[in-house]
């Protein structure tokens, strides 16, 4: 019986890890994406998990939801915040925290 629970627990692991890859690689497509929208510089190519909680979807459905942190530049000497919200394999929200006001896509539902 402990061998089952070790591989249900590996498993598992293996799971969370593959999720967590997919989930950081569809903010970092988006995030490079939206900063090119919206003609600023995406810096350091990369985002960073800020905190991770459970939630649901609009469906109802139970998720791990992952908040993200990365920052941007408008005239390539100065550095700015950006946040990104995913769950269930989709990006919830997307913000540039731009000194002339924020700037959202993707305000999406979450469900609770």
């Amino acid at each position: 019986m402990e061998i089952w629970l070790a591989i249900l627990a590996l498993l598992a692991g293996l799971w969370y890890w593959f999720d967590s890859l997919r989930s950081r690689e569809l903010t970092l497509r988006q995030c490079r994406q939206f900063c090119g929208q919206n003609h600023v510089q995406f810096l350091d190519q990369s985002v960073h998990v800020s905190r991770i909680m459970f939630g649901r979807t609009a469906s109802g459905r139970l998720c791990i939801r992952r908040f993200y942190l990365f920052e941007f530049s408008i005239a390539g000497t100065d550095r700015y915040h950006g946040v990104a919200v995913t769950a269930a394999g989709r990006l919830e929200y997307l913000s540039l925290l731009h000194p002339d006001g924020e700037i959202i896509e993707g305000c999406l539902p979450s469900g609770g």
